[in-house]
């Protein structure tokens, strides 16, 4: 058939073969269809149900796989034959162009051709022809048209700028731009939904269409976290029933606030599906995803593969619906015994969350880490929180001293602030300390 290339279809499978780490580069975005041949086709579909099981890509895995399932031309043989074509896996992106090219073609012929041949009518000619994704344009900017534009985004900076409380954040990173991903991670109860909702409204007092995506709480749990952060009250009032008269009040003030000056929405999903039509139907600036672990898996796959493919397709849907992401994610439970600072290899999961990410930010909150369970007041002293900026595409990375007050999710930066922090401080030297000062105050008299 015309618009077949049989030798590219070949070298995407050699390059497969050759480093199997690449099939994360092509999830959702080719299939077993973009084959011509019988056989690359077959290959292909192994290789896709190996990742499913977690199990590594190679020739040996492979031709194994094939024999245990009776699948027949797909020897060693053959797969180092197919290995051995493949002049460079550097140029795999150019390859895999060409296949979509090719594939595209194709399909538009078959559609074509069927219509000539009366098998189909206009209407399923028309719509068969609106389900044909489009290969990738071919760019035909000149090198004086990405100088110019990039002088033009140089003088403007970034799309979005982190809220006036994080602006610290903003002198490290820059700010971000549409289609980043940015990742928040943190160990359970660190305080990541509690850091959203005060992004959540200083990105809305900036103007920005704010669209937050809850796989962990209701809609109504996360406008009680905004109230509670724009108006100093306790969430715990809310859900005790405790509000006071001056708490109501306060709050009636923010209704004309939220619902018709914000662009504000938030929605309760559940799988990958709800994620995707939530953020077509709102078109937002930013959307803030809590978080990756909670999506739930329709395709009962590994943990690995699940997280890498959902990580990957949340970074796909910013680039193309041109918002910026931010997803939270969780880590591992810290060992016994073993408090420290958080690392990129705490995230639990896939290694995949922080090579797609744009930037990561990192909280540690070392007294909850500790104590786990802390008992606060109306009123007391913030406690010490740090973000660090683990990774930053563009820039610097480094660490940014935040003051939390967890009762009413609010972030205050660290020079913004004038109440003293509260840090972490073991039972020991506390009683040292006490010791100390009974001490002192014993032989004052």
């Amino acid at each position: 058939m015309a618009y077949t290339n049989t030798q590219i279809e070949k070298v995407i499978i050699g390059c497969l073969l050759l480093k199997g780490s690449l099939y994360e580069k092509i999830i959702n975005e080719i299939n077993c269809s973009y084959f011509s041949s019988p056989l690359y086709k077959r290959i292909f579909q192994i290789i896709e149900r190996l990742y499913s099981s977690n199990i590594k890509i190679d020739n040996i895995t492979i031709s194994d796989y094939a024999y245990s399932n009776n699948i027949s031309g797909v020897s060693l043989a053959v797969l180092y034959d197919i290995q051995n074509i493949v002049p460079t896996v550097n140029a795999f992106d150019q390859y895999l162009k060409l296949l979509k090219k090719y594939s595209y073609e194709r399909k538009i012929l078959k559609l074509t051709e069927d219509y000539r041949l009366g098998k189909i009518n206009s209407d399923k000619l028309e719509d068969g022809l609106n389900k044909i994704k489009l290969p990738e344009e071919i760019n035909k900017e000149t090198n004086k048209d990405i100088i110019l534009k990039s002088l033009d985004e140089a003088e403007k900076g970034t799309d979005f700028k982190f809220p006036d409380d994080f602006d610290d954040l903003n002198k490290i990173t820059g700010g971000f731009d549409r289609g980043d991903l940015i990742i928040v991670g943190g160990h359970p109860s660190s305080g990541k939904s509690s850091l959203c909702t005060a992004l959540t409204v200083g990105f809305c007092n900036d103007e920005h269409n704010v669209l937050v995506l809850t796989l962990e709480m209701s809609a109504r749990a996360n406008m009680r976290r905004i109230l509670a952060n724009t108006q100093t009250i306790n969430t715990m009032k809310f859900r005790r029933g405790t509000l006071e008269k001056e708490d109501r009040e306060k709050i009636e003030v923010m209704i004309p606030m939220i619902n018709d000056i914000w662009k504000y929405n938030c929605i309760r999903v559940y799988k990958m599906a709800d994620i995707i039509r939530a953020i077509a139907e709102y078109k937002p600036d930013i959307v803030i995803i809590d978080y990756l672990q909670n999506i739930a898996d329709t395709e009962n796959l590994t943990e690995y593969a699940r997280l890498t493919k959902f990580t990957l397709q949340i970074q796909q849907i910013a680039r193309e619906k041109n918002t910026a992401a931010i997803l939270l994610s969780q880590f591992h439970r810290p060992e016994e015994g073993r408090i420290r600072g958080p690392r990129n290899n705490d995230f639990r999961g896939s290694g995949s969350i922080e090579e797609r990410a744009e930037i990561i930010l990192l909280l540690y909150w070392e007294r909850k880490l500790r104590m786990e369970s802390l008992f606060r007041k109306d009123g007391e002293n913030p406690e010490y929180m740090i973000i660090n900026v683990t990774k930053n595409k563009d820039g610097e990375t480094g660490k940014v001293k935040m003051k939390f007050y967890p009762e009413y999710h609010r972030w205050k930066g660290w020079e913004k602030d004038t109440k003293e922090v509260i840090y972490y401080e073991s039972a020991i030297a506390k009683s040292k300390e006490n010791f100390k000062k009974k001490y002192k105050e014993k032989n004052n008299e």
